[in-house]
């Protein structure tokens, strides 16, 4: 009897410690928004292929601003706009994951959130960022 509730318990431990692709990739799509929303470019761009990092590296230029007072006032609101991860499915055709989320622009009403679409693919063991829709 208390092989089996070993056994079980080792089983169930083993279960619960197994999260599914999908939920994995929702995990870096969550942390690439953090970064993103509080302006570290850099580390946002880790969680992408090399091609949406170079994109997200040129748009997004660190001393383009026409003035201190503006600049302030961009990071305040970039890192008071809020999201969400709603959902994450695995595309069982193409091995993806397409993660749902809305976001809340800072001074925005949260009925007006905006939903956005990212795709994730494994590469080298790393759930990167493909498509930012």
């Amino acid at each position: 009897m208390k092989k089996i509730l070993i056994v079980a318990s080792v089983a169930i431990l083993a279960l619960c410690g197994c999260t599914p692709k999908a939920d994995k990739a929702a995990e870096v799509a969550s942390d690439f928004l953090s970064d993103f929303f509080n302006m570290d470019y850099a580390g946002a761009a880790a969680f992408c292929t090399d091609d949406i990092a170079a994109m997200l590296r040129d748009t997004i230029a660190a001393g383009d601003y026409p003035s201190e007072e503006i600049r302030a006032k961009v990071v305040e609101a970039s890192r008071k706009t809020t999201f969400k991860v709603l959902s994450s499915a695995l595309d069982e055709e193409s091995g993806d994951v397409v993660v749902n989320y809305e976001i809340v622009p800072y001074g925005a009403a949260k009925s007006s959130a905006i939903r956005h679409t990212m795709r994730l693919v494994r590469i080298e063991g790393d759930w990167k960022i493909t498509s930012l829709e």
